[in-house]
């Protein structure tokens, strides 16, 4: 009877101990969430979907796409806005990209059309992604993109150069 008292006892102990373990890494595990820091991920795929094949070489007045992927990781829901530049020159966007809304690691991956308004080498296209929760102004009316991600592009004018002209001929 004394051996079966103290076996309970003993299971008893282990019992709590081990759900007090268990409650502990519970709590590690939520604590270390919350200690991660706020963060926004910023990507551009290429029109594949993969880290590559971006469309670098345009000719004037046709377009190329790439895929703009945000990923909300700051612990709250956030609206944010997507601004394309090309040279400090505003490209149109759809709608869609002047307010963002994300939730709490929620994500959007979402193709854009980029078609460039003039010709050069090394063209710097932006793509600025605003938190507007977080704007900070570098000077009155302009503000400092959260995230920034560039691109350097080629832009020319359709090659006539190919002969489609019927040759002179001596008469």
């Amino acid at each position: 009877m004394m051996y079966i008292r103290k076996l309970v006892i003993l299971i008893l102990i282990s019992l709590a101990l081990l759900a007090s373990g268990c409650e502990e890494i519970m709590n590690v595990k939520q604590s270390s969430e919350s200690l991660q820091e706020p963060s926004t991920e910023f990507y551009i795929l290429g029109p594949d979907g993969t880290a590559e094949n971006y469309p670098i070489d345009y000719v004037l007045g046709e377009n190329g796409t790439v895929i703009i992927g945000i990923i909300n990781h700051e612990q709250k829901p956030v609206n944010y806005t997507l601004e394309v530049r090309l040279e400090d020159t505003p490209l149109p966007l759809s709608d869609i990209w002047k307010n963002i809304c994300l939730g709490n690691n929620e994500t959007l991956e979402k193709a854009v059309t980029i078609t460039p308004p003039f010709e050069g080498t090394n063209l710097n296209l932006q793509f600025l992604l605003y938190n507007n929760d977080k704007k900070d102004m570098l000077e009155e009316n302009v503000s400092v993109p959260y995230r920034n991600l560039n691109l350097w592009i080629n832009v020319t004018t359709q090659n006539f150069s190919k002969n489609n002209s019927a040759p002179l001929t001596a008469i």
